[in-house]
């Protein structure tokens, strides 16, 4: 008895065919589901008094996020002039208007860079 050579190329083709079926829809669904929404994050300021060099009025970290991780930490001083506090309130103000979080190491008490203290 001689198997025609077509017969296994026939049966091979419907295998092929019914394994694209079954195994095609769970790898669509999964690309095709949106991750739900994270929800913003608040922007912290933190000030520390300490110890710096007489001609830097602050230091100024700024810690940037996407999606909820720190993607970059930017640090920075102050140096003492005239303009130092306005410099101060532009460069926090803008950070923590944009979402990054703000650690800040002066000599100045909060009052006298312009921080309101928490009444608790």
């Amino acid at each position: 008895m001689r198997i025609s050579p077509k017969l296994p190329n026939l049966f091979l083709g419907l295998l092929r065919a019914a394994s694209w079926l079954l195994w095609r829809d769970p790898v669509s669904k999964t690309k095709t589901e949106p991750r739900p929404p994270r929800p913003p994050r608040r922007p912290t300021l933190a000030l520390t008094n300490g110890p710096i060099p007489d001609e830097v009025f602050a230091v100024v970290r700024t810690s940037w996020f996407k999606q909820g991780r720190t993607v970059e930490v930017d640090e920075f001083s102050i140096m003492e002039c005239d303009d130092a506090r306005t410099i101060f309130h532009y460069t926090v103000g803008q950070a923590l208007r944009q979402g990054a979080d703000v650690s800040v190491m002066s000599v100045y008490p909060p009052e006298a860079l312009g921080i309101p203290r928490n009444k608790e």
